[in-house]
């Protein structure tokens, strides 16, 4: 877009402008005249507006700038501009009292080309040193961009920036797809191998216990084996004979043999004396009892059976009285409680249903109170908390902004009560989820519980039946109570009966089984390897004799087989942790290889890392060497040379410094030279006059302007001569003649004095073929449009100084 010019401009109630201005602009230079207050400034920033829709130097005095635009007496405004060369077309916006409608516009490279290095506005004059000044270090300040542009630095800048979170290990965590994953593997797998190493060397102390424990046990039994837990199948096997339990065996039975034996005596022990009369009063007793308690305890008996369908009853009647009783109170007990937990439980519904109203009420205020308290703030505060360290003074390091001027106190305690705010307000926060999940989980509780209750309550009618069948269990029972020493005795009497009437049966037969139990325990006594029974030796002291010999045995087996089983076991505790021992081996083995992986990869990621910070560190030399090269040279020798053209008589001359420090982050002091060398003076504002800072302002734009490739050919000039004088004046029309007819810049200027206008249009009028001057002459009424006045100047042969 170099060959680009600007064709023409249409305005409609703009700023200042009242009506429809049409102005002319296809001409190599651009006069705009006009009184104060006539539009000059308006047709300008018109031309702002239409190209990159926005006004900025509108946008930094006021950031509401958009519904100002429109002339106070319209309903609606408009400007637009057209462009001719290659790349012809046509920019505009409409203006409404809700602000801009941008039709067309450039994009946002162009834009920005255009406010800051085409066009200067008259408020941006008077403020251009100090913008870049105190432009500071950022990637998005003026000066940053400026040398982006003159130093084609995008690559560096983005290795740069690529390579800057490489620094600091905690911003590779974020940015490196599994780095922190690695981290905390290997972090795991530490743990984890020292933890299973500890494990196995507690199962190698196991398992020599487990072997104390086996040494004991064959010493006991005077095994002769070799003790390796590397043979355990031929200590098992020494430990697994069968010797020990047969004979344990064989004692049993002996055991229950004598049993048998003496149980014979204690028959063939009795008198022998048969009563008959006994057993005939006996039998009258009974057949007394029948007669009356017979028919009462059928009956009874049948009620309770009906009560207890289900409960197997004894027949004897002394037994089923306890019986019945004990079931009976059982059934009533287990009535009367179902009835009574059914009721409790619909207690407890209706309590629990009371209080998860509460508690869903304390959940929704506590919900209320965490949503009013911001989730951020303890980052918030910790972030507080690392700036107080770059706290000096009362200048904020954040914005640079001078605290005291608020006469609020030191800043440094106005940040730390700004922490404790915050860091009580998360603290609070902290406390209201600790309780809100302490409600939330007793409203959870409470939900189960009255889901519960409301399943395990029975209905009316099951409740009744509960009632009713306790009441008839408690009457059942009570009857029973009356007559149960009745049934002992009837249970008694026929119980008397019966054993006088086996007893008759059986006294006629103990005479001759007391002579055959006698052998009987002398040939046991021979059999188990004692001193037979002597004559005349009481039979019960004989087998009282033999019981203890058996029993010291039995005794001794058990002794021996109890120290086989627990070296059995031994054996296998042994197995069990062998193998788990194995198991944890292998995954031990495979665990230190997973652990080899994952350090060789950090020390990869590691040496990458730091091949990363050495490109990051070559990088930022060479881009330093190239800003220091080209930013002290190339900038201040071009400011140089049109300041001096301009103030030719000024010692001071202004250029930008950059520290030798690292240029990461871009810190220019603006001084000045003194022509004669020597000592660096102050800034321009302590060194130069108001005419000659404008000057500087005035050449600084320009070099900024030339420093850059020629994106846009544009100068447009918003009454640059501000307090300049006429040789300041004379200089600067040569300059802007140049810049026109040797540069190739359209350059549109806007003068209010009238006297320098028709200066400049001297100065600046066509001096060749295809050269072209445009004057726009502003002007207005009290009550009337904006008129702008054109007239075209162009280049005309002097045919009469040839002539003569």
């Amino acid at each position: 877009m170099t060959d680009l010019l600007l064709k023409e401009l249409d305005v409609t109630d703009f700023r200042s402008i009242r009506g429809r201005v049409h102005a002319p602009l296809d001409a190599q230079v651009v006069l705009v005249h006009g009184e104060n207050g006539a539009g000059k400034t308006s047709l300008l920033s018109a031309i702002e507006l239409a190209l990159t829709g926005g006004v900025q130097s509108l946008r930094r005095a006021d950031p509401d700038y958009a519904s100002q635009l429109m002339h106070r007496s319209a309903t609606q405004g408009s400007v637009s501009v057209t462009t001719a060369g290659p790349g012809t077309a046509r920019y505009g916006a409409t203006l409404s009292p809700t602000g801009i409608a941008t039709s067309t516009s450039f994009d946002a490279t162009l834009a920005s080309f255009f406010s800051e290095r085409s066009y200067l506005p008259q408020a941006l004059l008077g403020q251009l040193l100090q913008i870049y000044q105190d432009s500071g270090s950022g990637a998005d300040s003026p000066l940053a961009k400026f040398v982006g542009e003159l130093l084609r630095l995008d690559r560096l800048d983005a290795i740069e920036t690529g390579l800057k979170p490489l620094g600091d290990v905690r911003n590779v965590r974020k940015i490196v797809d599994g780095w922190s994953e690695n981290e905390l593997e290997k972090t795991r797998l530490d743990a984890l191998i020292k933890d299973q190493k500890l494990t196995l060397l507690q199962i190698i102390e196991d398992i020599g216990i487990q072997m104390s424990g086996i040494k004991k046990a064959t010493d006991a039994l005077e095994l002769v084996v070799e003790l390796d837990d590397r043979k355990l199948d031929a200590i098992e096997q020494a430990l697994s004979s069968t010797d020990d339990e047969q004979g344990l065996g064989a004692i049993t039975d002996r055991r229950r043999e004598l049993e048998s034996i003496r149980r014979e005596l204690m028959r063939a022990a009795g008198t022998g004396a048969v009563a008959a009369v006994a057993a005939e009063s006996s039998s009258d007793a009974y057949e007394h009892w029948v007669a009356i308690y017979l028919e009462r305890y059928s009956a009874l008996r049948s009620k309770i059976e009906a009560i207890l369908p289900t409960t197997s009853m004894p027949d004897d009647m002394a037994a089923f009285g306890d019986a019945a009783i004990r079931h009976l109170a059982l059934h009533a007990d287990q009535a009367t409680s179902r009835a009574s937990k059914a009721k409790a439980s619909s207690e407890r519904l209706a309590t629990a249903k009371s209080e998860i109203e509460v508690a869903r009420s304390r959940l929704a205020a506590i919900s209320g109170e965490m949503m009013g308290i911001s989730t951020s703030a303890g980052g918030l505060a910790a972030i507080l908390s690392e700036v107080t360290a770059f706290i000096d003074g009362d200048i904020c390091p954040v914005c640079d902004r001078d605290y005291a001027e608020l006469e609020a106190g030191a800043l440094i305690e106005h940040v730390h009560d700004k922490v404790r705010r915050l860091s009580a307000s998360a603290q609070r926060l902290l406390e209201l989820g600790r309780t809100n999940a302490q409600a939330q989980a007793l409203v959870e509780r409470l939900e189960r519980e009255i889901a519960t209750l409301t399943d395990a309550i029975p209905d009316e009618r099951t409740l009744a039946d509960l009632d009713r069948a306790a009441a008839d269990a408690a009457s059942a029972r009570a009857e029973l109570t009356d007559i149960l020493d009745a049934l002992k005795e009837g249970s008694r009497l026929r119980a008397a009966r019966v054993a006088v009437q086996r007893a008759v049966t059986e006294a006629q037969s103990r005479s001759v089984a007391l002579a055959a139990a006698r052998q009987t325990l002398s040939d046991f006594a021979a059999a188990v390897a004692t001193r037979p029974i002597a004559d005349g030796e009481d039979l019960g002291v004989a087998a009282d004799r033999i019981q203890s010999l058996l029993d010291t045995e039995d005794a001794r087996l058990e002794g021996r087989l109890s120290l086989r089983r627990e070296g059995r076991s031994a054996v296998a505790t042994i197995r069990s942790l062998q193998l788990r021992a194995d198991r944890l081996s292998d995954e031990l083995k495979q665990h230190e290889a997973t652990l080899k992986i994952v350090t060789e990869a950090q020390q990869r990621a590691q040496k990458v890392r730091v091949q990363g910070m050495k490109i990051r560190d070559a990088v930022d030399a060479i881009r330093s060497s190239i800003i220091r090269r080209e930013f002290n040279d190339r900038l201040n020798r071009l400011w140089r040379d049109l300041f001096v053209r301009l103030a030719p008589g000024e010692p001071f001359i202004p250029a930008f410094r950059i520290p030798d420090a690292d240029t990461q982050r871009i810190q220019p002091r603006l001084v000045t030279d003194h022509r004669a060398g020597g000592a660096t003076g102050g800034t321009p504002g302590a060194m130069l006059s108001a005419g000659n800072l404008n000057t500087a302002a005035l050449t600084l734009f320009l070099s900024l302007h030339l420093s850059v490739p020629k994106t846009l050919p544009w100068l447009i000039l918003d009454d640059p001569v501000q307090s300049m004088d006429d040789v300041h004046i004379a200089h600067l029309a040569a300059l802007l003649r140049t810049l026109s007819k040797e540069h190739g810049r359209q350059i549109v200027i806007a003068v209010h004095d009238r006297q320098l206008f028709e200066y400049l249009r001297l100065e600046l009028s066509p001096a060749f073929p295809n050269d072209s001057l445009l004057t726009l002459e502003l002007a207005r009424g009290p009550r009337q449009d904006t008129r702008c006045l054109s007239r075209r100047f162009s280049f005309k042969e002097e045919t009469s100084l040839l002539a003569a």
